[in-house]
């Protein structure tokens, strides 16, 4: 590959949050691009969101969300990808929950952030990850309501 070649490759990137985030190796790279390209970073998100947000307080796991009928995934990890991707964007919270996972590890319960605990006023930052808040924002239309409707009827 050409240094021009390398240098466009660089640049075809677009930096989060409007890209999806990925390490310094080719292969993450590539993996970027391609859910860039396709725009399934931004379906698979806002399922997750979704499934996130009809859950409601009680929050819910990777494993529900993956296994949930009409899931965009191809793989857990793929699934886990988004929850991290909202995670960075202050759309959910962990909920301080873990409950058993299907490989018999606790995992996390995730809730929409609109639900997790305000900080307390004199809590210190420790590690500077706390992520921001945010309001949901979703650039294609979509069947939110019939999405959280049918996910609640699921949780019941």
């Amino acid at each position: 590959m050409t240094t021009k070649e390398l240098r466009n490759r660089a640049d075809d990137l677009p930096r989060y949050p409007s890209g999806a985030p990925h390490r310094q190796d080719e292969a993450s790279k590539d993996g970027a691009r391609k859910v860039n390209r396709d725009g399934s970073r931004v379906t698979q998100c806002a399922f997750v969101l979704v499934a996130i947000m009809a859950a409601g307080p009680k929050g819910i796991c990777a494993y529900r969300i993956y296994n949930a009928p009409d899931a965009p995934f191809r793989d857990l990890s793929t699934c886990r990808a988004r929850i991290s991707d909202l995670l960075k964007q202050g759309k959910i919270a962990k909920k301080g929950e873990r409950v058993d996972g299907e490989a018999g590890v606790k995992v996390n319960l995730w809730i929409a952030a609109e639900y997790a605990p305000a900080p307390e006023p004199d809590e210190p930052d420790m590690f500077g990850d706390r992520a921001p808040r945010a309001v949901l924002s979703i650039s294609k239309p979509m069947h939110l309501e019939a999405l959280v409707a049918r996910f609640r009827a699921q949780a019941s």
